[in-house]
């Protein structure tokens, strides 16, 4: 996990978005957290992840190390249906409860395979998407692009946001920052 934490720290001091996002370091507290599956969490050593340059790295990070990440699922199966739950996963990297413990901002990496369509949501805390892999389709009420590899997009604070994952899965880095770090999104439809 110590890899993927340099990864993304690398990331988040190259990129401008996420540099002006917040301040992220590697001296944090390890919550030595055990390893957890999902049925998602198991394809994502075999899939193939169009990255860039600057994401191909930490995307071989979190494939080498994720049988020992802590694998979570958002929503139950009532909010998103089985097939979201069973294709979407994510692991807190940095947070409150996360593999390393911080308590100003949270970032996760989040999986989403193929087609699958991630409903209106909110969270009080605001939010960057950090593409590492694959392509979707994002949605704002004011808004909708296309994001790929290597591509930002910021929500904030309570701002309703869908995205439509395309032919390819996902896989996203997200950092969290502000109000709200201790709670999770809500759907909103």
């Amino acid at each position: 996990m110590h890899l993927i934490l340099q990864h993304a720290h690398m990331l988040c001091n190259s990129n401008r978005e996420l540099k002006n996002f917040c301040q992220f370091n590697t001296n944090l507290t390890d919550n030595n957290l055990g390893p957890t599956i999902t049925l998602a969490s198991s394809s994502i050593t075999t899939t193939k992840f169009k990255s860039s340059h600057e994401t191909f790295p930490m995307i071989e990070a979190i494939k080498k190390y994720a049988d020992e990440a802590n694998w979570r699922q958002t929503y139950s199966i009532s909010e998103v249906g089985e097939d979201f739950a069973n294709r979407h996963c994510y692991f807190e990297l940095v947070g409150p409860n996360g593999h390393f413990y911080n308590n100003t901002i949270r970032g996760f990496v989040c999986y989403w395979g193929e087609y699958l369509k991630y409903n209106w949501h909110s969270h009080e805390a605001e939010e960057i998407y950090y593409i590492l892999g694959g392509k979707a389709l994002f949605k704002t009420k004011n808004m909708t692009k296309v994001l790929k590899a290597n591509d930002t997009q910021f929500h904030k604070s309570w701002e309703s946001h869908a995205m439509e994952i395309l032919e390819e899965p996902l896989l996203t880095l997200i950092l969290w920052r502000g109000n709200g770090l201790d709670k999770l999104a809500q759907i909103d439809d």
